[in-house]
């Protein structure tokens, strides 16, 4: 059986044993990363301070790197899986469809049953009124 280093892994989209990094200079044990942590990673040592006790329960969700005060937290994130086909895969497609998809939702028509009256804008309070 062949053992996958981190790199490999991180590379595969798994995640890495060694993905949460601690930097205890400046860390002031407020306990605040495992309180927070969902999967239940860190123990706390006999000082207080944090320990990484279960690396591979990481689900690289980032509530401890983004609550730290010390920022004293890094973690590693995973590797970007592959879009789904036709899925928008670089920054601007992507930008571009949400900007489809904004338009379309402004655009939309109202339902068949609904009552109100349209004439130009819908609201009479924000400039809309009589055409």
């Amino acid at each position: 059986m062949m053992v996958k280093t981190a790199d490999e892994k991180t590379a595969a989209g798994q995640a890495p044993a060694s993905q949460v990094a601690l930097d205890l200079e400046l860390c002031k044990a407020c306990g605040i990363c495992i309180d927070l942590c969902p999967e239940d990673v860190y123990d706390r040592d006999e000082l207080g301070y944090p320990v990484v006790a279960r690396a591979e329960d990481c689900t690289s969700c980032l509530l401890c790197e983004l609550h730290c005060p010390d920022f004293a937290i890094e973690v590693q994130r995973r590797a970007r899986k592959k879009p789904a086909k036709g899925a928008p895969a670089t920054p601007e497609e992507i930008a571009e469809a949400e900007s489809d998809r904004v338009i379309a939702a402004v655009a939309g028509r109202p339902d068949d049953d609904d009552e109100r009256p349209v004439s130009g804008s819908e609201c009479g309070v924000h400039g809309g009124g009589e055409d």
